[in-house]
Parts: C-alpha cells; sequence; structure tokens
C-alpha cells in the first residue's frame, strides 16, 4: 500500500525532480480571499434583509411559501459560488525552484493548466501594484518574460511581489552559473 501522501510536505509536488529545492510556493494574497469571503457574507444576508421589507406584500397575495423556496434556490447557487471561488483561491499556485517556475492555474473544477519555464529562458521580470489596499498590503501581480515563443507568465495578486522578483531573478542568475550551456549536470540522460 503507497502511503506516500502522508510523507509530502508542503514543499514538495507531484513531478518535483530528487534535485529540486523549492524556494517559493505562492498563492494569491490572503486579502483577496478575504474580500471574497465579506462579499458571499453580504449576499448571503441579502434575502433576509429584503424579507423584512417585502414581508407584509408577500403575506397579502399569499406568495410568502414561493419567495422561500426562491431564497432557498439563491442559497444553493450562493453556496456553489462561495464553494468555487474558495477552491479556486486554494487550487491556483506558482513553485520557484532552483531549476524552472511552475504555474498551475484551475480554471474550472475539472479544468487545470501546468506550464514551466526554465529558468535559463526568464529575460524579464516586471511587476504591477495597483491601488491604495495592494500598495498597503504589500500585493500585485508579476509578470516574467521569457526568450523565444513562450508565453509569458503573470503570477496575479501574489504576496511582495518585489521579493519574488528578486528571488527569481537570483535563483535564474545562480541556475546560469551552475549550468553553463543550459545543460542540466543531474539529469542521468544527459551526456557532457
Amino acid at each position: 500500500m503507497n502511503l506516500s501522501v502522508f510523507s509530502k510536505t508542503k514543499n514538495s509536488f507531484e513531478g518535483m525532480r530528487p534535485y529540486e529545492n523549492v524556494l517559493l510556493l505562492l498563492r494569491r494574497h490572503w486579502f483577496v480571499i478575504l474580500s471574497t469571503i465579506v462579499a458571499y457574507a453580504i449576499l448571503l444576508v441579502l434575502p433576509f434583509v429584503l424579507y423584512v421589507f417585502v414581508a407584509y406584500y408577500l403575506s397579502l397575495a399569499h406568495l410568502t411559501g414561493l419567495y422561500w423556496l426562491a431564497v432557498t434556490l439563491y442559497l444553493l447557487f450562493w453556496w456553489y459560488g462561495l464553494f468555487y471561488a474558495i477552491t479556486m483561491y486554494l487550487l491556483d499556485v506558482w513553485i520557484v525552484t532552483d531549476h524552472r517556475v511552475i504555474d498551475s492555474e484551475q480554471i474550472k473544477f475539472f479544468d487545470r493548466t501546468v506550464a514551466e519555464l526554465n529558468l535559463s529562458k526568464i529575460q524579464d521580470i516586471s511587476l504591477k501594484v495597483e491601488g491604495l489596499i495592494p500598495t498597503f498590503l504589500k500585493f500585485g501581480d508579476l509578470e516574467i518574460q521569457t526568450a523565444g515563443a513562450e508565453e509569458k507568465f503573470f503570477f496575479r495578486q501574489i504576496p511582495n511581489p518585489g521579493e519574488v522578483k528578486d528571488v527569481i531573478f537570483h535563483a535564474s542568475n545562480e541556475y546560469m552559473r551552475l549550468h553553463i550551456g543550459n545543460i542540466e549536470v543531474h539529469d542521468k540522460s544527459t551526456t557532457l
């Protein structure tokens, strides 16, 4: 029986190479999920507040039962939306190792994209922090420009994007210093 799931730590992931070290494991900033939960809390209270104003008219028209049926359906969709938002927050992850950058993004419940970028292909990293709250709480977006025809990598709403940028640049420079000619010295299939 394979119980390897119990021996893994937050510093390992599926597909991790034995010689890799995780430098950063990133999710969106906590404020992003907190603001979503607050919005859903307001939406939860909304039908009950509305009932206070329309209860008299509903009872006159004998529609109180129909109103609560509609509220029940509304709460079903509310629960689905909240669950979806929390799931997407938890499953979107960016991993920076000493060899590559991995972007694992959950698009829908059963739709996931995983892209990776070798540190040697990084040409430029830019960051964007817009607004009062992101500036105060130190979160924003990071964009990695790559060499060649590969897509740009976007880290969205991550904490401390300036520090993340520094870590990635340092890791890229260290990788280039240790892997001259972009030859992976740890890989047994690579011939020197």
